[in-house]
């Protein structure tokens, strides 16, 4: 009996030492977390860092139960036989692997937050589809640097391990021989193992530990900052499955009912066009966002843009549809909105359902139909989106020459612009064409002489100076009077200030119709839209009925209601002239809460999102 309960402490110790270890290897963590994206832990406020630290402990606890509950078990089951020492390196053999993996991915989920705004988790999963195309969005000295830090990481990570395990493996206890220690000591482990559901669950109440006990104070980045990647990964795994589940804020036929309404409209707007049929150009602009723009309340990085104004019909209070490239190009192309935690271009089988502005042209007489991307088709399934839309004919990465390549994603785009003056001068109109630029990617390298001291907002500007040329170029073109060039951005940007999804700017975008087909010029549009209703404003003002397109308005019509819908990473955004709200759905809460409008704008968000969410799941 003896032995047994030396057995037993030396598996009390072991839990003991296996939640020190976790914590503090968490607790660096944030801290890393706080020094790669400083801004915005400035802007927290000490206080809330060290709130940070303590909230955090329920998801750091909640993660310790979840590894160790398993290796408590087997311990439980075979220390009985089994020298429990012995048992004890083993499984510090396993967290000295699993560890490892943790302290280099875990600072690699620090700089995805600084980019995106919140935690890498399941639905970014498909981002990895092609690794070395994600590898393309970070700078080869970051990497290398990246490696080296790893390194020292998992070598300090290994030397605390080693460290506090020390005393738990020093003692050499033998099994016990008694049947009867035999089952006091496995009955006592297996007590020791259910013990640990208690951190896993974060507690003993009834609820289970969510998202929302990481939601203390009013900075996001604090509370984001509590809640820890590698739970937040499980978590969103877990619920992952639901994806298909529709978001539930009220009745259905209540929700309807806002819907409709909110998308009720005469279908009686002036036409700004020349012609019913001219040649459609979209230029999708790669992560151009507000905060360069100066017309919509940022940094002149944009001056070509202002140049265009005076000869354009320019929308101020335009937002996108989501955060990322995929969403964006959904938005754009079919009209459609975007799931929170969901990219509809992940499945195929429901993409093949939407409508597409370039199915719905080609049915009207636009026959010559060309994508263009000077980078990979295959990242994140832009091919299959592209496929399905049936564009008569696809331009990318592989149909350049080398000497026009960047060091990462793709040709620059002052090549790719001028690709697009080759193909439409030999196509037959009426054309329509898809160009996505490129070169204001992350990590916004460009051939060019620095202008901005913003690295981002340089590359802004290089593709804006790469626009202006290739607009001053096409005005000596055959095709300049009937063509109309609709200028749009794929995603907002937190921008040199690193704002988050509350912040005005975040997700306003340019939207422009400019070129030769233009009846009606130096006008500014103020109605609130999203990318989605660019097919509904542009197929109006070609007199081709847009009813495919549900969840889009058109924008030119003055009794259309205005409001902009945006998504992030679980969470909305919804926006009128009277009213700003943003909402995260795993806790609950208005991130931003401002309104001064009527009664209804505070449902109009929810029966927007349950509505498209029950069409995305109907597909």
């Amino acid at each position: 009996m003896k032995q047994s309960l030396i057995n037993i402490l030396t598996a009390v110790r072991y839990m003991v030492m296996h939640a020190l270890f976790w914590i503090i290897l968490f607790a660096f963590q944030r801290i890393l977390f706080f020094f790669i994206n400083g801004q915005k832990a400035l802007g927290a406020g000490l206080g809330n860092l060290v709130g940070s630290l303590t909230h955090g402990l329920l998801f750091d606890m909640s993660i310790y139960g979840y590894l160790t509950i398993v290796f408590m078990t087997i311990i439980a089951l075979a220390s009985p036989w089994v020298r429990m020492t012995l048992l004890i390196k083993v499984f510090n053999v396993i967290t000295a692997v699993v560890s490892s993996i943790v302290v280099v991915l875990l600072p690699a989920n620090s700089i995805v937050y600084s980019h995106w705004g919140y935690h890498f988790d399941a639905t970014s999963l498909g981002m990895l589809s092609n690794p070395a195309l994600v590898f393309a969005s970070t700078e080869n000295w970051a990497i290398v640097l990246y490696v080296i830090v790893a390194i020292v990481l998992v070598l300090g990570t290994l030397a605390l391990l080693r460290a506090l395990m020390r005393s738990v493996v020093r003692q050499q206890s033998d099994a016990p021989h008694g049947a009867g220690a035999k089952a006091v000591q496995l009955i006592v482990c297996l007590l020791l193992a259910g013990v640990l559901f208690i951190p896993v669950r974060g507690g003993t109440g009834i609820a289970p530990l969510n998202t929302d006990r990481g939601y203390f104070c009013q900075s996001q980045f604090a509370n984001h900052a509590a809640i820890n990647p590698a739970w937040n990964f499980i978590y969103s795994t877990k619920r992952l499955k639901h994806a298909n589940q529709t978001y539930s804020f009220m009745p259905d036929s209540l929700a309807e009912a806002r819907f409709n309404d909110m998308m009720s409209a005469e279908g009686r707007y002036p036409h700004v066009l020349s012609t019913r049929r001219p040649n459609v150009v979209i230029i999708l602009l790669e992560s151009f966002s507000a905060h360069a723009i100066e017309y919509l309340g940022g940094v002149n990085a944009t001056p070509n843009i202002k140049a265009l104004l005076p000869e354009s019909v320019a929308f101020n209070n335009i937002t996108s549809a989501s955060d990322r490239s995929g969403k964006g190009l959904v938005a754009a192309m079919c009209g459609y909105p975007v799931m929170p935690t969901i990219s509809i271009i992940q499945y195929p089988k429901k993409t093949q359902s939407l409508a597409y502005i370039a199915k719905t042209l080609r049915r009207n007489g636009y026959e010559d139909q060309t994508f263009l991307y000077g980078g990979d088709l295959n990242f994140n399934n832009f091919n299959s989106l592209v496929n399905i839309a049936g564009f008569q004919s696809v331009v990318t990465e592989p149909d350049f020459p080398s000497e026009t390549m960047g060091d990462k994603w793709g040709a620059h785009d002052e090549f790719t612009f001028q690709r697009l003056l080759e193909i439409m001068d030999r196509q037959e109109q009426p054309f329509y064409d898809f160009y996505f630029t490129l070169s204001s990617h992350e990590p916004f390298t460009v051939p060019m002489e620095t202008k901005m001291d913003d690295v981002y907002l340089n590359s802004v500007c290089y593709t804006d100076s790469c626009l202006g040329a290739f607009m001053r170029e096409a005005r000596n073109h055959s095709w300049w009077d009937n063509t109309l060039f609709v200028l749009i951005a794929d995603h907002g940007h937190p921008g040199p200030d690193k704002v988050d999804v509350t912040h005005d700017l975040r997700f306003r975008i340019p939207m422009i119709f400019t070129g030769g087909a233009l009846a009606v010029r130096d006008t500014m549009v103020t109605k609130y839209g999203s990318q989605i209703d660019l097919a509904a404003t542009l197929l109006s003002q070609l007199d081709i009925k847009h009813d495919d397109f549900t969840f889009s308005k058109n924008l030119l019509d003055p009794s259309t209601h205005g409001f902009s819908f945006f998504d992030f990473n679980d969470g909305f955004g919804f926006l009128t002239d009277t009213c700003f709200q943003v909402y995260d759905n795993p806790s609950g809460r208005w991130l931003r809460f401002d309104n001064t409008g009527i009664e209804p704008d505070t449902l109009s968000g929810k029966a927007f999102l349950q509505a498209m969410s029950k069409d995305y799941s109907s597909r």
